[in-house]
């Protein structure tokens, strides 16, 4: 038996509330994996509050 024919067996069993809060925590992998393919070509946080501060008319924060 595969370990996904493994998995739907065991969720099979499981109460409601259960199943939702996997279902939950799958999706938030889903998007952390998908966040970090990004992280190299993302400006970090510190480059971003630089641009909003110079289109706010205020000195960059040095760093």
């Amino acid at each position: 038996m595969s370990t996904q024919e493994q998995l739907i067996e065991e969720i099979r069993k499981q109460p409601e509330p259960l199943l939702r809060e996997v279902y939950h925590y799958l999706k938030f992998l889903e998007r952390q994996r998908a966040e970090q393919e990004w992280t190299d070509v993302l400006p970090s946080r510190e480059v971003e509050q630089e641009v909003l501060d110079i289109i706010d008319g205020n000195e960059p924060t040095p760093r």
